[in-house]
C-alpha cells in the first residue's frame, strides 16, 4: 500500500498559513488576556461592594454595642433621659448596619445575631420601663452577641482571603497563558521562517549544483528538488532549459561550419515534431545547379564563399515571410532545406529565387557573366558549356497523414527535384497533392 504524497504548498500558501496561525495566537493571548483582566475586574468589584462592606459593617457592630451598654448601664445609673435618647440613637445604628450587612453576608451566623440583638433590645427595654434586669443575663446575652459578630468577622476575613487568592490564581493564568499563546504565535512564525530559509536554501544549493553539472556538459543532470511551488517550478524550467541546451549543442555540433545552418539531425527532428503535432507544413528542397563546374573553374575557397552567401541569402529570404515557426538548414555541399507553413510555400520560393538570381552573377568574372556560361568538363570527361549556376526548389505541401516519416518526406522530396532539374535556370515545382503540381 502506498502512502499519500502530502502536496507542497505555495511560497504565498505559506506565507498566509504562517501568518494566520501567528495571528491566531496572537489575537488567542489577546482575547484570553481580555477576558481574565475582566474576570479580575468582576471579582475585584465583588470584593469592593460585598466584602470591603461587610468588612467595614462587622468593624463598626462592636463600636456601636458597646455605646449601647455604656449609654444603657448609664441611665440604670442616673436615671437621665438623655441616656436613653443616646442608646437608641446607637441602637438605630445597630439595626442599620444589620439590614446593611444582608445582602452582602449570606452566612446563618446573621440571623442568630438578629435573635440575640432581638432578645438584648427586650432586655433594656425592660431596663428603661424601670423593671429589674438580672445582671448575669444582660452580661450573657451582651458576650453571645460579641462571639457572633467575631464569627462573622472571622467568616468574612475567610471569604476575602479566598477570593483574593482567586484573583490572584486567576491573574496568574491569564498571565501566563497569555505568554503561551503569544510564544506560541512568535515560536510558529520562527519554525515557519526557519523550515522555509532551509527549503529556499537546500533548493538553491541544488540549483546552483545542477548548474555547473550542466556547463560541465552533463545536460541529463537532475536536481530533484520536487515539484508544487515556485522552487519546483523554477527547477523544471531550469531542466527543459538544460533539454534545450542540449539539443542546441546537437544542433550546434551538427551544424554545418560553412553556412552556421542547422544540419541533417536538426533537419529531421523539426519535421518530425511537426509530423507528431500533425502541424501542416512545406518542405522545400533547394539545389544550386552547375555548382560542380563553378568549384572546378574557380576553385574551392570562392566556392565556399558563394555557399556561405546563399545560406546567408535563402536564411533572410525566409524571414522576411514573417513565419516564427520557418526552419532553415543545410543538408551538405549545395543542398538545403527550408520547412515552412504550407501557405508561404509559393512566395518562399520565387522570393529565394529573385534573390538566389541577383546574387550569382556577382560571383563570375565579367567575361563569364557576358557569355553567360563557363567551359567545362562533365563528370564522364567529356568537354561542354555549362550555363551560370541556378536553383532548382523541389517543394512538397506536408498536410498531416500524408507522410509517416521524415525519410518518406526526403524520398519524395528527392524525386520532385529531378523533375525540376529537367528544366534550365532557377524553377520551382509545389506538390501539394499526389498528382497536383504547382510550378
Amino acid at each position: 500500500m502506498s502512502m499519500l504524497r502530502v502536496p507542497r504548498l505555495r511560497l504565498i500558501t505559506k506565507l498566509i498559513i504562517s501568518f494566520t496561525l501567528s495571528v491566531s495566537c496572537m489575537m488567542g493571548a489577546l482575547f484570553y488576556a481580555v477576558s481574565g483582566l475582566g474576570a479580575m475586574h468582576k471579582m475585584e468589584t465583588e470584593i469592593a461592594r460585598n466584602d470591603l462592606t461587610a468588612a467595614t459593617l462587622t468593624i463598626s457592630l462592636p463600636e456601636v454595642m458597646l455605646a449601647q451598654q455604656r449609654y444603657a448601664g448609664r441611665y440604670q445609673i442616673l436615671r437621665q433621659i438623655e441616656f436613653k435618647v443616646l442608646y437608641d440613637q446607637n441602637a438605630e445604628k445597630f439595626r442599620a448596619a444589620l439590614a446593611s450587612l444582608k445582602p452582602v453576608y449570606p452566612g446563618k451566623n446573621l440571623s442568630t445575631l438578629e435573635k440575640q440583638y432581638a432578645l438584648y433590645s427586650e432586655l433594656t427595654d425592660q431596663l428603661f420601663a424601670g423593671r429589674p434586669v438580672p445582671a448575669s443575663a444582660m452580661k450573657r446575652i451582651v458576650a453571645q452577641i460579641d462571639y457572633t459578630i467575631g464569627l462573622i468577622r472571622e467568616d468574612q476575613l475567610q471569604s476575602l482571603k479566598g477570593k483574593l487568592k482567586a484573583s490572584d490564581e486567576k491573574l496568574a493564568a491569564t498571565v501566563s497563558r497569555s505568554l503561551g499563546l503569544a510564544s506560541g504565535g512568535i515560536g510558529v512564525a520562527l519554525v515557519v521562517a526557519v523550515l522555509m530559509i532551509y527549503s529556499f536554501a537546500t533548493s538553491i544549493s541544488k540549483l546552483q549544483k545542477a548548474t555547473h553539472r550542466i556547463a560541465a556538459g552533463e545536460f541529463d543532470y537532475n536536481p530533484e528538488i520536487p515539484l508544487g511551488d515556485e522552487i519546483g517550478e523554477l527547477s523544471r524550467d531550469f531542466m527543459a532549459m538544460a533539454v534545450r541546451l542540449k539539443e542546441l549543442e546537437q544542433s550546434s555540433l551538427d551544424a554545418s561550419p560553412l553556412t552556421r545552418l542547422p544540419g541533417n539531425i536538426a533537419i529531421e527532428r523539426s519535421i518530425n515534431r511537426r509530423l507528431r503535432e500533425q502541424i501542416p507544413f512545406a518542405m522545400c528542397y533547394l539545389d544550386l545547379d552547375n555548382f560542380k563546374s563553378y568549384n572546378d573553374r574557380y576553385g574551392y575557397i570562392k566556392a565556399s564563399d558563394l555557399i556561405k552567401e546563399a545560406g546567408q541569402v535563402i536564411y533572410n529570404a525566409v524571414k522576411r515571410l514573417n513565419d516564427p515557426d520557418a526552419f532553415v538548414g543545410h543538408i551538405g555541399g549545395d543542398d538545403f532545406v527550408v520547412i515552412i507553413d504550407s501557405k508561404l510555400a509559393k512566395a518562399a520560393c520565387q522570393t529565394i529565387i529573385h534573390d538566389i538570381d541577383t546574387m550569382i552573377p556577382a560571383y563570375y568574372s565579367a567575361e563569364d557573366r557576358a557569355a553567360g556560361f563557363i567551359e567545362g568538363v562533365d563528370r564522364y570527361g567529356v568537354p561542354r558549356n555549362f550555363p551560370l549556376i541556378s536553383i532548382s526548389i523541389a517543394a512538397l505541401s506536408c498536410q498531416p497523414g500524408r507522410f509517416a516519416s521524415a525519410a518518406e518526406i526526403a524520398t519524395a522530396a528527392a524525386a520532385v527535384k529531378d523533375r525540376v532539374k529537367e528544366s534550365t535556370g532557377s524553377n520551382f515545382i509545389i506538390v501539394r497533392e499526389a498528382g497536383a503540381s504547382e510550378v
